[in-house]
C-alpha cells in the first residue's frame, strides 16, 4: 500500500531543465569552456560538484568548488526567477494527496536555498511534510541514500513510498532504494525512460490520478501501484 510520495524537484515540482542548461553554459563561459546541452542532460540527478566534475574533467578545490556552483546556482534561479510555473498538474494533485491523506517529501540533488526558492515562489510549502537534499547525503543519484532518507523522515518504509522522477539516475536511485517509481518526461523522451525500472511514464501530473497509486501493478512483486 503506498502511503507516502516523494518528489524530486527538477523536472518535476518544476519543468526547469533548460533554465538549467542556460544557467550551467553561461557558467561555462565564465570559467572559459563550452558545456554542451546533451552533456549537461546526460549527467542531470546529480549534485552540482558531480556535474562540474564531468563537464570540466577536472576536480577543484573544496572552497573553490563550493563558489563556482553556488554562482551556478544564483545564475540558475535569477534566470528562472521572472518564469517560474509549477509543472502542469502539479497543485491540484498535491491537493488530491493531501486530501487522500497521504504524506510527501521533495529529495533533491539540488541545495537547500533552490527548495525553499520553489517553495516560496509556488506557494506549495503547506503540502510538503518532509525535505531531504543532496547535501544531507553521502553518496548521491544513482545511490539511493537521498530517497531512503526521504522514506525515513516521513516515517514510512520506502516500499510504501512512491517516487516522482525525470532523469535516469533518479529512477536509478528509487529503484535501488526500494521504492516504486513514476517517471516524467521532461527531461528524457518517454522512449528513454521506457528502458529505466519506472513503473510508468507520464508528460506531467494533470493525467495522474491519486486513487491508481493503490492500484496492484502486474509483475511487481510486493509493490502496489
Amino acid at each position: 500500500m503506498i502511503r507516502g510520495a516523494i518528489f524530486d524537484m527538477d523536472g518535476v515540482l518544476v519543468n526547469n531543465a533548460r533554465y538549467h542548461i542556460r544557467a550551467w553554459q553561461q557558467l561555462g563561459k565564465e570559467l572559459g569552456k563550452e558545456f554542451r546541452a546533451e552533456d549537461i542532460r546526460r549527467v542531470f540527478g546529480r549534485r552540482n560538484r558531480e556535474m562540474l566534475a564531468v563537464l570540466t574533467g577536472r576536480q577543484y578545490p573544496k572552497e573553490e568548488l563550493e563558489r563556482i556552483t553556488g554562482h551556478k546556482e544564483e545564475l540558475y534561479r535569477a534566470i528562472i526567477g521572472p518564469e517560474i510555473v509549477p509543472m502542469t498538474g502539479l497543485v491540484e494533485f498535491l491537493g488530491q494527496l493531501k486530501k487522500a491523506g497521504l504524506k510527501a517529501a521533495v529529495a533533491t540533488s539540488g541545495p537547500k536555498e533552490n527548495v525553499e526558492f520553489v517553495m516560496e515562489r509556488l506557494n506549495i510549502g503547506q503540502y510538503f511534510d518532509a525535505i531531504a537534499t543532496g547535501g544531507e547525503v553521502q553518496r548521491a543519484k544513482p545511490a539511493p541514500d537521498i530517497f531512503l532518507l526521504a522514506a525515513q523522515r516521513l516515517g514510512l518504509p520506502p516500499l510504501e513510498c512512491v517516487v516522482f522522477e525525470d532523469s535516469t539516475a533518479g529512477i536509478e536511485a528509487a529503484t535501488s532504494a526500494g521504492c516504486p517509481c513514476i517517471a516524467l518526461s521532461t527531461t528524457h523522451t518517454p522512449a528513454e525512460l521506457a528502458r529505466t525500472s519506472a513503473l510508468k511514464v507520464f508528460p506531467d501530473f494533470k493525467s495522474i490520478e491519486v486513487a491508481d497509486l493503490t492500484k496492484p501493478t502486474p509483475g511487481r512483486q510486493g509493490t502496489r501501484m
